[in-house]
């Protein structure tokens, strides 16, 4: 028998396309306060949100005679015919959030618009309407959202953690934090604010607010702009990498989206600057006019569809690629890498055996009511501690100290988010790198050479650096129609194994486009006729070598990728480190390096040279 479904049904099925779990409600409210136009909002949350959220904005409020309609579904203010589904510039507009949230939680709104004398306060449970009356309140909406699926007990016991709820949470507002750098937002989870945006728009101190300055001080600007694209924001050099790809962070037209096109645009502009496993940070904005991009393919919106894929991953990993080579992407040596950190020379607290009680009390001996939960709880540790009474202490004293080290703690995390800033926004910092800039001073330990620009000081890796030019040479070599070789005058003999001799015709064509002439001589022993013109001897047979060894593991040839990554490994050989390098040879290798279409990295990720400031080095002498 067919039926059709009761609204009370029907609407908690619709709820679980948008509603899954709490963060999804914070999204969809976060929207909406978006929306709404507001420059101020809190969140805050307990238990992970599963009992307790609350979203308070101070944006253009409700109309009171609109604010059950706001709960139907299908109610929005943001479209009102098909075309406008051709250029959305809001960030909801489909009708469903509140409806799907009051259908499986205990809602509360109270909202006032700016031409009202007086706010409207709306409590529903279930998709009823509990209680509608007036209230006194400021322009903006609160909307307080209780016990999640208390009527949907089979989703509730699905939702994970508390903890685990909480980092979604987290994670999402970070993210719509980042993304609307003009807007004020804070979290409060429980009793503590996680974090709280300044709302001045400058995205890199909320990158500072939200992840640390040691995350802001490995960042490098951003900028672009063509055929309507924007794209502004920050990545990580190659030498600050994650283990995941939880920190890239990508947001199309003010909407924090999942995006394959953004994501291999990224790996594009990082490939062969990296170590495998290890992926880059990246907070990235881009613009892209309205009808280029299609936002109504998700429930919940988090995929979107570009209209031409290829123009928007070549714009991106364009200007990608431009920001890391440039002197900002040069990884950078700090004072406090090699300096005595602050806090090792930190004073220790003082215990000093007094008369006085060690229970915090004022000089008549009554218990003081004014203490923080700082100083309480310090106190506690020493009733705890020193529970011999023969053991005295000014507490007065211990908390004073206390107070000093965290002020001066602030001092010093103030002090590195304002030379972070400064590093991001010098002009010079962004420019490419001038290899013509660089006076070479000579070499240490047969492997580093020393060189500077007036403004820094630079160590290249000659093992690295000789790495990067003879991967890139063969690959130059392995792409191009035309091969140059040299031949041998008495051919050289290359062992192999059975399972490689079994994959002759697989990796035979292989070296022969690098530019290698090899035949098989019988036994599981190759003759090497040629070889490709750049390379010497030995550097051929290393090669050879290595290859065949890659080639024991059976891998795919079909794949470029592996390919790739098989020459890759196989360069090691081929470079010679250690060596001791005369002037001429240290000059032609710099110039190498300089034609490289990547001199900041060896193939395997490592860099090639690293940098230190003449401020910074001003700062280990203290002269500064």
């Amino acid at each position: 028998m067919i039926r059709v479904l009761d609204k009370d049904i029907a609407d908690k099925i619709a709820a679980g396309e948008v509603i899954d779990r709490p963060v999804s409600i914070i999204k969809e409210l976060l929207e909406n306060s978006i929306d709404a136009g507001a420059d101020t909002i809190t969140v805050e949350i307990k238990n992970g949100g599963k009992t307790y959220i609350r979203v308070t904005d101070n944006g253009c409020g409700i109309p009171s005679d609109q604010v059950e309609t706001a709960f139907l579904r299908h109610a929005t203010s943001k479209i009102q015919a098909v075309k406008d589904l051709d250029s959305i510039s809001t960030l909801g507009f489909r009708g469903e959030a509140l409806a799907s949230i009051a259908a499986v939680a205990r809602v509360e709104l109270i909202t006032c618009t700016a031409d009202s004398k007086a706010g409207r306060k709306v409590v529903i449970e279930g998709s009823r309407v509990i209680d509608n009356v007036q209230t006194g309140c400021p322009q903006g909406t609160t909307i307080t959202v209780r016990d999640l699926f208390y009527n949907v007990p089979a989703r509730r016991k699905f939702l994970a953690s508390d903890n685990a709820e909480a980092r979604r949470i987290t994670e999402l507002v970070s993210r719509i934090a980042l993304s609307y750098s003009d807007i004020k937002i804070n979290l409060v989870n429980g009793s503590k604010r996680v974090f709280s945006t300044q709302g001045r728009g400058n995205i890199f101190n909320n990158i500072i607010s939200v992840y640390g300055s040691d995350t802001g001080r490995n960042l490098v600007p951003v900028e672009a702009s063509a055929s309507g694209f924007v794209l502004k924001g920050f990545v990580s050099s190659p030498a600050a990498t994650v283990p995941s790809r939880n920190k890239e962070i990508f947001c199309v037209n003010g909407r924090v989206v999942s995006s394959r096109v953004l994501q291999e645009a990224l790996e594009q502009a990082y490939r062969e600057k990296l170590f495998g496993g290890r992926f880059p940070i990246a907070f990235l904005f881009l613009s892209v006019p309205a009808e280029k991009v299609d936002v109504n393919i998700h429930p919940t919106k988090k995929e979107i569809r570009f209209d031409d894929d290829f123009e928007v991953k070549d714009f991106v990993t364009a200007a990608v690629s431009k920001a890391l080579n440039s002197l900002n992407a040069v990884p950078k040596v700090r004072s406090e890498h090699i300096a005595v950190k602050p806090e090792s020379i930190t004073p220790q607290v003082p215990i000093k055996e007094e008369s006085a009680s060690y229970t915090a009390s004022d000089n008549s001996g009554h218990k003081r009511t004014d203490i923080d939960d700082t100083d309480a709880g310090l106190n506690e540790v020493f009733r705890r501690e020193n529970s011999d009474t023969s053991l005295q202490v000014n507490i007065n004293n211990v908390l004073q100290t206390m107070r000093a080290q965290q002020q001066a703690v602030k001092e010093i995390e103030q002090q590195l988010i304002e030379e972070a800033v400064s590093e991001v926004s010098t002009p010079s910092a962004s420019l490419p790198f001038d290899f013509n800039s660089l006076s070479i001073i000579g070499s240490v330990f047969n492997t580093y050479i020393l060189a500077s620009d007036g403004d820094s000081f630079f160590m290249i890796d000659q093992h690295a650096a000789h790495e990067r030019i003879f991967y890139e040479k063969f690959m130059n070599q392995y792409n191009s129609r035309e091969k140059f070789s040299q031949q041998l005058l008495i051919p050289v003999n290359m062992g192999a194994s059975a399972q490689t001799v079994s994959m002759e015709t697989e990796w035979m064509p292989l070296l022969e486009r690098a530019g290698y002439s090899i035949e098989f001589f019988g036994g599981n022993t190759y003759l090497i006729r040629e070889i490709p013109a750049f390379m010497s001897m030995t550097e051929a047979e290393d090669f050879v070598r290595d290859m065949f060894e890659e080639f024991d593991a059976r891998p795919d040839l079909k794949n470029s990728k592996v390919v790739d990554r098989i020459i890759t490994r196989s360069c090691k050989s081929a470079v010679k480190g250690g060596d001791i390098l005369q002037p001429e040879e240290i000059r032609a290798l710099i110039e190498q390096l300089k034609s490289c279409s990547n001199p900041f990295s060896c193939p395997h990720g490592r860099p090639t040279f690293v940098r230190i400031t003449k401020y910074e080095i001003e700062k280990m002498f203290k002269r500064v």
